[in-house]
């Protein structure tokens, strides 16, 4: 009995794309990122889980060299801080409006 070839190879839905197609995706979210700091919206962003869940998916898609690596692990340690800095931030917020409201 003879067997196929699709039998021993990966099923493409489990194959990693090429590292060179991740570029385009990094410097989308560096730049995302970049501009979180930058201006320091608040309001108008996507919640940090999406923007980790895109970061953990090329990680997770994608076939990175070394380099990609790190930017993909520096990408998750910066949206971690920016996150934690924003909630900070809202809560001194909040406690000087329930002051204001309490005054």
């Amino acid at each position: 009995m003879k067997r196929s070839d699709t039998a021993t190879t990966v099923p493409a839905f489990r194959q990693r794309r090429p590292a060179q197609l991740a570029e385009r995706e990094l410097i989308h979210l560096e730049t995302i990122l970049a501009s979180f700091v930058e201006v320091g919206v608040t309001s108008d962003r996507l919640p940090a889980s999406y923007w980790d869940m895109r970061i953990s998916q090329l990680d997770a898609q994608y076939d990175l060299v070394p380099s990609q690596s790190q930017r993909v692990a520096s990408l998750q340690r910066k949206l971690a801080l920016l996150d934690e800095a924003l909630d900070t931030a809202a809560d001194a917020q909040e406690g000087q409006q329930s002051r204001r409201a309490a005054a």
